[in-house]
């Protein structure tokens, strides 16, 4: 896009100079005024210094404006390029196949018009990658999570507890010692009752009954002890005298004198009294007794019983080191952890892949009109990325217009602006509208701009790729009278313009001598808003009124001229210092903007007034 840099073009009618004054080139930025009056009266300081040791018997040329009737405001003007303001270009979203194409340059579509179809096969194939990828991973989710079980069981098992209440003896182990799964740790039995097992004929069988009394003779002890019938077994065991045999268990009360091996003579007594004894006897054993086993190897780090110790159900005898399984866990975690994102972010590839379908039936996102076509049916692209369509949507254009860092201060968002397009017979008229602006300079061969975006609506009458011409007033475009900045002038009476007349004006008044130039008068005025080079009267002076500037002085064989203040001035304003524009010592032009203070026209720079 090609873009020229805005240029100012002042509004008000140029005033009338005398004699060979010079004409400025560049405005100086408003901000840049009070450095300018402060470097103006350095300056002229110094061409008086020089005057007084080499000009002192040259004469001095008073130099003038006029008063002018205009307006403050100023035009910025520069071309641009048109583009549209809402576009869409469109590119294949991988090197398959384009299945058909549905429009052609020119033609108009609206939002949600199909405009070409691509292969998406290709999709499928990468969803069922990915589908394999989940199942893979899923089998390896379970195989952690079996091995997570497997370890909570262990680290459950790594104290080993009284499966009941009873004594415990042959402890086979100590603290420090490393255990596998399974070995003996120690012998727990329950004695406070004994079971006596015992074989009674078939005979007896409708006899015997869960419950019945019985009774338990202990030949060691020569004592018989009162028991009951707790268990009927119809097993088949055959004695060696032939007689069929069922088992029948009894239970009794332990005293403390009986142990476990004892043999015992039971017998059965029935509902009659009369007493059944058995086939073939046996031996007591301890109402329960179990042999307690480590369930997961590692070392012993406390042992909390000892040999023929009571116990009670649930109290924990061993305890075996678990940070090894500890350590296990949270690796099997992290696994399990890790698998599951692996998991998620697999299902979100193939939602991705899925959203990708709309990349190859591609519609219109705007309405407008197809600019370029690329792409034709049966063909296959390049590859991913080739432009396919470009979309634009003609209604509004845009144009890029280059700011100087003078006026950026002056754009705001919303500002109209005029926008010329050239033609044959007669130029065409747009109104546009500033809505972005940037505020950040660019750099150009030494001209610090900044880039503004302007949008025309043309409703399709301006095309894309056009050179338009624009023009921006900034500034108070209200009329009035206007003196050139350089011609006001601070005094003890306060603003005045010192104005040539050949009659005294009713409202001049009297200054110290040598401060008005002869055939002028110090008149007091009212100043209002200014730009960078004129600043409106608002009373005491009319328009036409001829007004000192500064000083001009000519060499005396011939040499350059110089320009500079009275004698004795070194501020480069008769009657020394910076004008006072109002009741403090700094400049003030009224209360409106107006292109801000006064930065030009300074007297005793460079030969002539700036601008």
């Amino acid at each position: 896009m090609q873009l020229t840099l805005g240029k100012r073009k002042q509004a008000q009618p140029q005033p009338e100079k005398e004699p060979a004054q010079f004409r400025p080139k560049k405005k100086f930025p408003v901000r840049r005024v009070v450095a300018i009056v402060v470097v103006a009266a350095l300056a002229v300081g110094a061409g008086f210094g020089v005057r007084v040791l080499f000009f002192s018997e040259e004469e001095q040329v008073a130099l003038t404006e006029q008063t002018t009737y205009g307006t403050l405001s100023t035009t910025i003007e520069g071309t641009g390029t048109t583009m549209p303001a809402d576009s869409v270009t469109y590119t294949t979203a991988s090197d398959a196949e384009i299945t058909e194409v549905y429009v052609s340059a020119g033609d108009t579509v609206e939002v949600g018009d199909l405009l070409y179809t691509q292969d998406d096969s290709e999709l499928d194939e990468q969803i069922e990658t990915y589908q394999d990828e989940i199942t893979e991973l899923t089998n390896q989710l379970s195989d952690y999570q079996d091995q997570l079980s497997e370890l909570n069981e262990s680290l459950a098992q790594l104290s080993v507890t009284a499966p009941f209440s009873g004594r415990i003896t042959e402890i086979a182990v100590d603290v420090g010692d490393n255990v596998a799964a399974g070995s003996k740790l120690a012998r727990l039995v329950d004695d406070s009752k004994m079971t006596l097992t015992e074989y009674f004929s078939y005979a007896y069988e409708d006899q015997v009954y869960v419950g019945m009394q019985a009774g338990v003779s202990i030949a060691s002890l020569m004592k018989t002890f009162e028991g009951t019938v707790v268990d009927i077994q119809k097993v088949d065991r055959v004695t060696t005298e032939g007689t069929r045999c069922f088992a029948v268990t009894m239970e009794l009360e332990n005293p403390g004198a009986l142990s476990e091996g004892m043999s015992g003579a039971g017998y059965l007594v029935a509902d009659s009294g009369e007493k059944i004894y058995p086939a073939v006897e046996g031996t007591l054993e301890c109402y329960a007794s179990q042999d307690l086993t480590a369930e997961v190897s590692g070392e012993l780090t406390a042992v909390h019983a000892v040999d023929y110790e009571q116990v009670s159900a649930g109290a924990v005898l061993f305890t075996v080191d678990g940070s090894d399984y500890q350590k296990q866990v949270e690796t099997v975690n992290r696994q399990i952890t890790q698998t599951q994102e692996k998991i998620t972010q697999t299902q979100e590839k193939i939602t991705e892949t899925e959203e990708k379908r709309s990349d190859y039936t591609v519609t219109a996102e705007i309405s407008g009109k197809i600019i370029m076509v690329g792409v034709k049916a049966g063909e296959t692209p390049r590859d991913a990325g080739q432009t396919a369509v470009t979309l634009y949507n003609l209604d509004s254009m845009t144009i890029t217009a280059n700011i100087d860092e003078l006026d950026i201060d002056s754009i705001q968002m919303g500002m109209e602006v005029d926008i010329i397009q050239s033609g044959a017979e007669e130029d065409t008229h747009y109104t546009g509208t500033v809505t972005e602006i940037s505020y950040e300079a660019t750099n150009s061969n030494g001209v610090a701009y900044f880039p503004i975006t302007i949008t025309i609506p043309s409703g399709g009458a301006l095309s894309a790729g056009v050179n338009v011409s624009y023009a921006i007033t900034v500034g108070d475009a209200s009329e009035g009278v206007l003196a050139p900045i350089s011609a006001l002038k601070s005094t003890s009476e306060g603003t005045c313009l010192f104005v040539k007349s050949d009659t005294r004006p009713e409202n001049a008044v009297d200054l110290e001598d040598g401060t008005v130039p002869e055939g002028f008068y110090a008149v007091p005025v009212e100043v209002g808003e200014s730009n960078s080079r004129y600043v409106r009267i608002l009373s005491g002076v009319d328009e036409g009124a001829e007004v000192f500037t500064r000083y001009q002085q000519a060499a005396p064989s011939g040499g350059d001229t110089t320009s500079q203040g009275e004698e004795g001035d070194t501020s480069g304003f008769p009657g020394g210092g910076m004008p006072d524009f109002g009741s403090g010592e700094r400049p003030s032009f009224g209360g409106g903007s107006g292109g801000g203070m006064p930065g030009g026209g300074m007297g005793g720079m460079g030969g002539g007034p700036m601008g």
